[in-house]
């Protein structure tokens, strides 16, 4: 594992789809949505990369409780978030895969299997590497119609990938076409697409029209 990628939990079950991952509420603070992770069984021989498009914080009945409570003191409530033994639940959408080495933009031949762990990908080297090819957007897209929020989770990942890359606007701009060429006939999709990333990148939204 690269020192720059950091594990944020292990997975609780999976698919060849996609993988939900358990954490505890102190590993939250670097995964976020659409960030890029990668499940990497023990014998490293095979990664499996993928997109975080949902987090579940579940309940129990301490929290039950204390949200009842008229003024739960602090320290419950510190007590609650630290040492619950309920983990943290993030849902991961597969969009690739590396195998001795080289990546593929297919889903993987197989699924992780329960406990291995799962790193958020965050060196800007893994990232160029998962990501200069982009025929891994069709994969993403393949949720078109299901409860994935799929414009959104676009947003979040290529603004991800954006600032880790460096603003990398080349990206982006590659990114931007490729998506409208794949959208050109799924307008619901692509216009809302468009008009959220016109809002943190304005520049680039008005250069890939000219």
């Amino acid at each position: 594992m690269n020192k720059t990628n950091q594990e944020i939990g292990r997975i609780l079950r999976a698919s060849t789809a996609g993988f939900a991952v358990g954490c505890r509420v102190g590993q939250l603070r670097a995964p976020a949505f659409g960030g890029l992770v990668r499940a990497r069984p023990l014998d490293e021989r095979e990664a499996i990369y993928g997109l975080i498009y949902d987090m579940l914080i579940d309940d129990d009945p301490l929290v039950r409780r204390l949200v009842l409570a008229e003024s739960p003191r602090p320290s419950a409530i510190q007590d609650q978030r630290e040492n619950r033994i309920l983990p943290v639940e993030m849902s991961v959408m597969a969009v690739g895969y590396e195998m001795y080495g080289r990546v593929h933009h297919t889903l993987p031949p197989r699924p992780p299997l329960n406990l291995d762990p799962v790193e958020l990908v965050a060196d800007p080297n893994d990232v160029r590497t998962f990501t200069d090819d982009l025929g891994y957007l069709r994969l993403i897209l393949r949720a078109v119609g299901t409860p994935v929020p799929v414009d959104q989770l676009l947003v979040a990942h290529i603004v991800s990938v954006y600032q880790i890359r460096g603003n990398d606007d080349a990206w982006a701009l590659r990114v931007i076409h490729e998506l409208i060429e794949l959208l050109r006939s799924n307008y619901d999709v692509l216009i809302p697409a468009l008009e959220a990333l016109s809002g943190v990148m304005p520049e680039l939204i008005v250069s890939s029209e000219r």
